[in-house]
């Protein structure tokens, strides 16, 4: 092996094949004045090139296939629709008029100044709208040039089952057709978990790795690599032995994948016969289709996010029509949809103004939504529409206090009754939960329990912020630890105060999603877990195995310092020693 390169993995698997390096060649961007009579005809040159390029992603949308063609389809609807975006078209435009510039100069000022306005927020979520951004306009450069297209020439072969594409990023035009033509793996420059590229791959299970720096300079055409998927690592020039090894991996995850799949039919219950409820995690359609191919209960997180991803705020009608899609294709199972979580991370573009010196401590989840209270009423409206077609709950993320708690009830119930009055049929008894994921909710969990109808604990921010570090953080990251004895405690102490006052508790976090952590939670007595689809198989199987009594005891000695355990890891490994197991 003479290389590895570490990037994010945002699918999991492993890809073995050779490298083809997707360059999209420069573009010499021309920069002149215009006379003022040709001003009208480079305004109507610009159109039309907007026009070809909103007319090429209508040619994918219509040619798009089976195998998550939904995923695709939204996407490539997106970055239609940017192609549309006055800010870009009419301002370019009057740039062209006001400056007498050709169109392609202006292009690149207006797109320019739209990405400024995106760094100085210095937010990754914004930053993958840029790349969107990017994307959409270098599509419609190419069409003033003459060059119409993208990425994806015909220097690509048709089939790339064994050749893993390597970028600087890839939108979902890229990513539809390199998934028709079989492509093995991709790996990126550039992009994070939230990117489209990384919606579009986990939807459609390739393994793919974002953020690998310098990966075009360091990997040749045709190089054989390898991709892991699981560890965010690219190896590059493999030997024999090393090949061979992966290979076997390779074939073994794939018969794993296989061979768990056999145990979603059977019933929920350790082997000690206590029941324990497994849900779903999704916001695209193809993660509700395979959440109810799965079995699951219900979907126990429906994020509303990527709603607004784009430049424009969605309006209360297809905000409905989202939501009661999700409901339907669930076929009566309930779905819980948490209220915009924007903020910290994921701000999306029209709030970017909402940004503060201190995101993950801003005006984020519920406190944003109290802030705007016409964004707050347009999807708390179409979330009870939505629930005439199917079980819902409301879920609201990122509480600190009882007031705000108090005060989001009493919106909702104001716009149960506005609806009522404009003769619109809703659930009356539409249950309305909290997230867990402050320290300040932790706490007073006992009193947040008896104003809301359920919990979901969401241990991502909760350990972050008990524990003080920043996972992503590579000065700190080795501080992150889920089985800190503080982190264990609160989890304890939600879980009681949800059963004191007879409310459901459900984890949604990560920690869920881990069929060894899974245990952990068990010996907790949290036995709701929602996770994504494609971890569902693993954690069943765990919890069939397990012997819920044995791990309860387990965590209690732990956590009441009657444990040999010299840490939390060792707790978890003797939770998980197959050797244990009944």
């Amino acid at each position: 092996m003479s290389l590895a390169l570490t990037g994010l993995g945002v699918t999991s698997g492993i890809a073995i094949g050779r490298v083809h390096r997707l360059t999209p060649g420069e573009l010499s961007i021309p920069e002149y004045h215009l006379d003022h009579d040709a001003v009208a005809a480079e305004i109507e040159r610009l159109r039309q090139a907007f026009g070809r390029g909103e007319h090429f992603f209508q040619r994918l949308l219509d040619r798009l296939g089976a195998g998550g063609a939904e995923t695709a389809r939204e996407l490539l609807e997106a970055h239609r629709l940017i192609l549309r975006d006055p800010l870009l078209i009419e301002a370019t435009e009057e740039r062209i008029r006001s400056e007498r510039i050709n169109a392609e100069w202006a292009l690149v000022q207006q797109s320019e100044q739209l990405q400024n306005e995106f760094r100085r927020m210095a937010d990754d979520y914004l930053a993958l709208r840029r790349e969107d951004l990017e994307q959409a306009t270098s599509l419609v450069q190419r069409e003033l040039a003459d060059q119409p297209g993208t990425l994806i020439g015909s220097e690509v072969p048709h089939q790339l089952a064994d050749t893993i594409v390597v970028a600087e990023e890839l939108g979902p035009a890229e990513m539809t057709v390199l998934a028709q033509r079989k492509v093995a793996g991709l790996i990126t420059e550039h992009g994070g978990p939230w990117s489209h590229a990384a919606i579009l791959a986990r939807s459609l299970e390739i393994p793919m790795l974002v953020g690998v720096h310098n990966a075009l300079d360091l990997l040749g055409e045709s190089e054989p690599i390898i991709l892991d998927g699981h560890y965010g690592a690219v190896l590059a020039g493999p030997d024999d032995s090393l090949l061979g090894h992966y290979r076997d991996k390779r074939e073994a995850w794939q018969r794993r994948r296989l061979d768990l799949r056999r145990y979603l039919g059977r019933p929920s219950r350790t082997v000690d016969d206590h029941a324990f409820t497994l849900l779903g995690n999704a916001d695209l359609g193809p993660e509700f289709q395979r959440c109810l191919e799965s079995g699951v209960d219900g979907v126990g997180l429906m994020r509303t996010e990527y709603l607004y991803l784009d430049h424009s705020q969605p309006d209360e009608d297809s905000q409905y029509r989202a939501y009661r899609a999700a409901v339907e294709i669930m076929q009566g199972r309930p779905v819980t949809i948490r209220t915009l979580d924007a903020g910290g991370d994921k701000l999306p573009t029209i709030l970017a103004f909402a940004q503060g010196p201190n995101p993950a401590l801003g005006l984020r989840g519920l406190r944003l939504s109290l802030a705007m209270k016409d964004l707050f009423r347009q999807q708390i409206r179409a979330i009870l529409r939505a629930s005439v077609h199917g079980p819902v709950e409301i879920l609201l993320p990122m509480l600190t206090s009882i007031e705000e708690v108090r005060q989001a009830r009493s919106f909702i119930n104001a716009c149960r009754e506005d609806l009522r009055a404009e003769g619109e049929k809703i659930d009356p008894e539409l249950p309305v939960g909290g997230m867990i994921e402050t320290p300040a909710a932790a706490l007073i969990a006992d009193q947040l329990a008896a104003e809301l109808d359920f919990f979901s604990i969401g241990t991502n921010d909760l350990i972050q912020y008990v524990l003080a570090i920043d996972r992503s953080d590579e000065l700190v990251n080795y501080l992150y630890d889920p089985t800190h004895p503080a982190m264990l405690m609160l989890l304890r102490r939600i879980q009681q105060a949800g059963r004191r006052h007879n409310i459901s508790v459900t984890v949604c976090g990560e920690l869920a999603g881990n069929e060894q952590t899974a245990r952990l939670l068990l010996g907790l007595g949290l036995d709701r877990l929602s996770m994504p689809p494609a971890a569902l198989p693993a954690v069943k199987r765990s919890l069939l195995e397990a012997d819920s009594r044995r791990c309860r005891a387990e965590v209690e000695a732990y956590l009441d310092g009657r444990s040999d355990h010299a840490d939390g890891l060792a707790l978890l490994k003797s939770l998980n020693d197959p050797s244990r197991d009944d």
